[in-house]
């Protein structure tokens, strides 16, 4: 019984729940064994919050049996990415600064959904990473193949869902820390337009890129939970408002739309993730859309977009870094003074990631060191969404790769970490610009996946839906025949 409840789509469990022919306590029991089966191997979960799971199940079984109006994913478990707060649920940042605080508020996110929160996910720490392999509970294993990466830094959320041990996870993406673990982990990402999510409740890493969004098992459960996350939230400021509907017309298809396939920067992908890509876009003009290769020079430089990525990431993320003093908030360690507390606090108890950004953004923000880098570098990314605007009105569409490549080896990139950096090479443009993207598979090497992303002008999350749906289903069978299951 517990094979046949994991195997259901979100979708699926909602429409089986809401006919009562599933209890929420049934699906959540489930998916709690399922993460005793797996975990030890994949160890997607900092947390499995167990007695909080099975609380809030029976509460949405009392609701949803009592025909309260509740949200479509009420009483559905979920797993929840750990640097966004659940009341009640140790929220690390898979940090020892963090590693015992526990917050007493939700995240707007978490309260609209209604579901039931399985536990915290891993992830790099302070979301700070492309391989989730900087964590206080080490890394997450792909489970297509545990040597490999899960991606990062939602390394976590992304391989819960391939290992069925979660219908859906809550995610962040700031410059492709979904999307890229989605491609190395065969299952969907939807990076949403900036601020139609609230980020109430979430931890800042880059405030002005940071977005949260849903990791699922297909394009359809990605809609269906987009739609429950959405909506204008008056405690965070920098939250707007959507349409939202993303499922009400996503089988119409893409007949007639204009799709411009990135030609540049192609050099730096594996030869069959190129394939894969031709091979998507030869199937949307199948289906009908209009689809050039877009001339070169027409996409702003990705190594350019990727260094300013970083430089605006590693600013705003010391700014927001500075509250971890030992004083204010996280764990303390021995001084004599508050200087000598502050560095031995962050000494101890910050990972090398985490002090190289801090550094590197003060510097980038230090008018007298830096030169006012980071002001020169906002002017940059000014530039990017001027000819990113440019680009979107010629082109409903942009279609490229994911990832450079299929999911790399843990501890390939453990010394070097600039090389890992370029693994979001295709993914911080649609960050920089504020742009919805979404990635799908698009088939395998050697057992492997291989991901393709959509990326659309600000609010077209309906159309990047209805494309990467028929998409996903013409491509179907190459990925079952090119991509291994979870081997858990």
């Amino acid at each position: 019984m517990n094979n046949d409840i994991i195997n259901l789509t979100l979708a699926e469990l909602s429409r089986e729940m809401g006919k009562r022919s599933l209890s929420s306590l049934e699906v959540t029991l489930a998916y709690l064994d399922r993460i005793d089966e797996t975990d030890g191997v994949v160890n997607a979960y900092i947390t499995k919050t167990e007695k909080l799971a099975i609380s809030a199940a029976k509460e949405a079984d009392g609701r949803i049996g009592a025909g309260e109006n509740v949200s479509p994913l009420c009483g559905i478990p979920y797993g929840v990415k750990d640097n966004v707060a659940v009341a009640g649920a140790p929220m690390t940042c898979a940090s020892k600064i963090l590693e015992n605080f526990v917050p007493t508020y939700t995240a707007t996110v978490c309260e609209k959904v209604g579901g039931v929160v399985l536990g915290k996910t891993n992830l790099d720490e302070f979301a700070m990473g492309s391989g989730c392999e900087r964590s206080i509970i080490g890394a997450t294993h792909n489970p297509i193949d545990p040597s490999r990466s899960a991606g990062g830094s939602s390394g976590g959320s992304a391989a819960a869902v391939a290992a069925r041990s979660a219908p859906w996870t809550i995610a962040t993406d700031t410059g492709g820390s979904a999307r890229q673990p989605a491609a190395f982990c065969g299952v969907v990402s939807m990076k949403p337009t900036y601020g139609i999510v609230s980020r109430y409740g979430v931890i800042e890493l880059a405030s002005s890129l940071d977005t949260v969004c849903p990791i699922t098992r297909n394009v359809y459960d990605n809609a269906f939970a987009l739609e429950a996350m959405v909506g204008k939230d008056n405690r965070d400021m920098t939250s707007i408002s959507s349409a939202g509907g993303f499922t009400s017309r996503i089988e119409e298809g893409i007949r007639g739309a204009r799709v411009g396939m990135l030609e540049d920067s192609l050099d730096m992908c594996e030869d069959e993730a190129v394939v894969r890509l031709f091979r998507a876009a030869k199937v949307m003009s199948d289906l009908g859309a209009d689809v050039d290769t877009m001339p070169p020079n027409t996409m702003p430089p990705l190594d350019v977009a990727l260094s300013s990525y970083f430089v605006i990431a590693s600013a705003e993320c010391s700014s927001n870094m500075a509250r971890y003093d030992g004083i204010r908030y996280g764990r303390s360690a021995d001084g004599g003074d508050f200087g000598e507390i502050m560095r031995n606090t962050r000494d101890q108890n910050l990972g090398d990631e985490v002090k190289r950004r801090i550094l590197s953004g003060a510097y980038a923000l230090s008018s007298s060191l830096g030169g006012g880098h980071y002001s020169k570098i906002k002017e940059v990314q000014a530039e990017i969404c001027r000819a990113v605007a440019d680009m979107l009105e010629k082109y409903d569409i942009i279609l490229m790769p994911t990832a450079a490549g299929v999911p790399f080896k843990l501890g390939d990139y453990s010394s070097n970490p600039v090389a890992m950096y370029a693994s979001d090479s295709f993914t911080t443009v649609a960050n920089l610009t504020g742009c919805p993207a979404i990635t799908i598979p698009s088939g395998g090497l050697g057992g492997l996946p291989y991901g393709v992303m959509l990326m659309g002008k600000a609010h077209s999350e309906s159309l990047l839906y209805k494309a990467a749906y028929a998409l996903e289903d013409s491509l179907r069978d190459y990925v079952k025949t090119e991509v291994n299951g979870c081997a858990i």
